[in-house]
């Protein structure tokens, strides 16, 4: 080897697996039970050395990849990549585990932390590209629908609707802008994703609304009635169920 770099580097030796390092102390994985030397790793975690940890689980998951520890080291790399904020690369070990085990006891966990990894790393900004979210909404609810004794359940629904929350203010902040640039038709189906898709958002309320003042733009009488036919259904008692109402009158006069 010509040189050696900083971070820790593998030297396989007589099957035990050495982590070493500049400033770093020696660890060697294989010369005990899995239990064992499982745990040297995890110490490795709790001292918050996360990326020492994250090399250690994968010698151990090599030295003993059919053993349960050396199933769960797959997910315990997603939890120090997590612990460090690498959301994706903590995603991507958790779906790792999930491609190897579908049916390990532990799959909802697995199903659960991806679904808050894509939500924490979605941007927070309406008007930046929300795809993570439809990520976070697909693993979340899977947990919900296929785990229903899932300790994890409760948590995975609040995360849930908060990533279904964030996709609805995202459809509704789109279609606003079509709105205000007159561009009624586009704005439309932004409009009734928020409404049909989103009922929860608290924006539903709104989306018909200017679906009604969209409609009535363009002249689509009927369409503008069916919008508020849902609006004062759904919401009787709403502010924009009232002003829509104004709308509606205001159009049947001037079309009368």
């Amino acid at each position: 080897m010509k040189s050696r770099s900083l971070s820790a580097i593998l030297v396989i030796s007589a099957s035990v697996i050495v982590l070493a390092g500049c400033g770093k102390e020696q660890i060697s994985i294989g010369e005990g039970d899995p239990g064992t030397e499982l745990s040297k790793c995890l110490r490795l975690s709790a001292k918050g050395k996360h990326e020492d940890a994250i090399q250690c689980l994968e010698m151990f998951k090599a030295r003993f990849p059919q053993t349960r520890q050396g199933q769960e080291a797959e997910l315990l790399i997603g939890d120090s990549y997590f612990a460090r904020k690498d959301y994706l690369l903590a995603a991507e070990a958790y779906a790792a585990f999930l491609r190897l085990y579908p049916l390990h006891p532990k799959a909802d966990y697995a199903h659960y932390r991806i679904g808050v990894c894509y939500y924490k790393e979605a941007p927070k900004a309406y008007d930046r590209d929300q795809e993570y979210l439809e990520e976070a909404v697909i693993h979340l609810r899977a947990v919900v629908r296929r785990y229903p004794g899932s300790k994890y359940r409760e948590a995975a629904i609040a995360t849930l609707r908060a990533a279904r929350k964030r996709i609805a203010k995202r459809q509704f902040y789109i279609g606003r802008f079509y709105f205000k640039t007159g561009e009624y038709k586009a704005c439309l189906n932004r409009f009734d994703e928020v409404a049909e898709r989103y009922p929860g958002s608290g924006l539903a309320p709104r989306a018909l609304y200017y679906m009604v003042k969209a409609n009535l733009g363009l002249k689509q009488f009927e369409e503008a009635r069916v919008a508020f036919g849902k609006l004062s259904s759904r919401f009787p008692d709403n502010k924009y169920t009232k002003r829509a109402e104004r709308k509606m009158l205001r159009a049947v006069e001037k079309e009368s």
